[in-house]
């Protein structure tokens, strides 16, 4: 069956979430099989083989299928997987044994990388904020400054920036991960 649709404007090594999860966890697109649809990926259940097109009724059964492993298994398992050539990610995916999950493109939403993993920095921006201190927030780090010091605090939690705010800005970011 060829798929109705193209695979939209997602490639390999993209980020992207399940747009049907009401709690989805980063996921990276490792291939986009030219000619294949959710008819043609089939996995094992309780009750026997199911296509990605049973699991996706919502969806049309010949879409293009994406190809995805969720992020966290990825660099567990791989962690030089951004610096391997698109074409050869899924055959590393393969060798190490990570579960892949068949998708419709349009039931995926690219995402900036990282962003799932740093969402905790939007309730610490909102703590800082309500403190009076000057916040810039994008997906991944704030930037954050008052009588002018300014730092930068990333979404693995890292504090840069110099002054005496430092520590307790440290002490702050270690509550909130917690």
């Amino acid at each position: 069956m060829v798929p109705s649709e193209p695979a939209a404007d997602l490639s390999v090594g993209d980020s992207v979430i399940d747009s049907d999860d009401d709690d989805p966890d980063e996921a990276i697109v490792i291939d986009i099989p030219a000619g294949e649809t959710l008819e043609d990926w089939e996995y094992e259940t309780d009750s026997g083989t199911a296509t990605a097109a049973d699991g996706n009724p919502n969806y049309p059964a010949d879409a293009q299928l994406v190809v995805i492993v969720f992020r966290s298994a990825l660099a567990e398992t791989v962690p030089d997987w951004q610096d391997i050539e698109p074409e050869e990610l899924v055959e590393k995916v393969d060798h190490a044994g990570i579960k892949q999950y068949g998708f419709p493109t349009g039931r995926l939403e690219r995402i900036e990388p990282g962003a799932m993993a740093a969402e905790w920095l939007d309730g610490l921006a909102d703590r800082f904020d309500d403190a009076g201190w000057n916040v810039t927030h994008d997906n991944t780090e704030l930037t954050v400054e008052q009588f002018d010091e300014e730092y930068r605090i990333t979404a693995d939690g890292t504090v840069e920036g110099e002054g005496e705010y430092r520590t307790p800005l440290e002490n702050i970011v270690e509550m909130e991960r917690s």
